[in-house]
């Protein structure tokens, strides 16, 4: 694969025009993410490289990257509680700094435990996921589907933004550990961040990359511009463990299921409006056999909740709505 920084200008620009999602919004499918009884599982990946696992998949995952001057944490919960297990997490492997907290999107499951870290850790994220998490109250609100209504989950919440931001491309040396920060264009949420360790070919993906067996989520950007964002990535890393920020870790075969899956989604929909079909009748379209979950799987209603809510933005985005 050839390596390319490129930044996907044109796609966010596409993506900018997308309102944000409310609280409530019809056919959203909330995933549930109350950390209440979850623990992280700290998985070596690699010489330093940790991902933080949870022990009930939707609730986020974490990770870490240990170099010779100290440590880079992905991401940082939803919580000070769950944001304090991460850096136990860490110091049961080591005793060195915490040099960066990268947050690989908006969200406040990822960010809202930024507060409880260090004050001399240094808060990188990317320019568009800066600008988003400025508006705090609004995503408290919208965070509360995902919680069962209990605002008490992130009660201790605090803003604390970035102190470091970058557009494209950032690299963070460790001290005999290089960490790269890539944002290929909007997917899930327009600042959408890959952490890279090159020497191990791990990526943590945040939202744009869910678990084994998942789809797209298009809580906010539209197909096409997710289905470019992803075919960057794809050309750009070599990739042989996926972290993601919800579910079970994947590996770079997961890219051929996005784009076949992103692909597929703007033809159905492009043929249903053709053929004058509703937004209501093209809701109707069924999961394609290759994309659906085990019917056993404890996650197939969610799933199944992403294709809907995915027919209905890419109706909207290609109808002009």
């Amino acid at each position: 694969m050839r390596k390319t920084t490129k930044v996907a200008l044109l796609l966010c620009l596409a993506v900018l025009a997308i309102p944000r999602i409310g609280h409530g919004q019809a056919g959203f499918p909330a995933p549930p993410l109350n950390p209440t009884g979850v623990q992280l599982e700290t998985k070596q990946l690699g010489s330093g490289v940790y991902a933080l696992l949870a022990s009930r998949p939707p609730v986020d995952n974490n990770g870490f990257v240990v170099g010779e001057r100290g440590v880079l944490v992905i991401d940082a919960h939803i919580n000070g509680a769950m944001a304090r297990e991460i850096q136990a997490a860490v110091r049961r492997v080591t005793q060195k700094p915490i040099l960066y907290l990268v947050n690989t999107n908006y969200h406040g499951d990822h960010t809202f435990g930024n507060y409880a870290f260090p004050a001399d850790t240094l808060v990188v994220a990317q320019r568009r996921t800066a600008e988003r998490m400025q508006d705090f109250e609004r995503e408290k609100a919208f965070l509360l589907q995902t919680v069962n209504n209990d605002p008490t989950v992130y009660a201790d919440a605090e803003l604390r933004l970035p102190d470091i931001v970058f557009d494209d491309y950032l690299r963070l040396d460790l001290g005999g550990r290089v960490v790269e920060l890539y944002h290929f264009g909007p997917g899930n949420t327009p600042g959408d961040t890959v952490v890279y360790v090159p020497e191990a070919r791990v990526a943590w993906t945040g939202n744009l990359v869910a678990g084994e067996g998942s789809l797209p989520f298009l809580i906010e950007g539209g197909a096409q511009a997710y289905l470019g964002t992803m075919a960057q990535f794809a050309e750009a890393l070599e990739v042989e463990t996926i972290v993601p920020g919800h579910g079970a870790m994947t590996s770079g075969r997961i890219f051929d299921r996005y784009l076949g899956y992103l692909s597929n989604l703007i033809r159905t929909v492009r043929e249903a409006a053709r053929a004058g079909r509703s937004l209501e009748e093209t809701l109707q379209t069924p999961l394609a056999a290759a994309y659906a979950p085990p019917p056993d799987s404890p996650l197939a209603g969610l799933i199944r909740g992403v294709h809907g809510w995915n027919l209905r933005r890419t109706y909207q985005e290609l109808n002009g709505r």
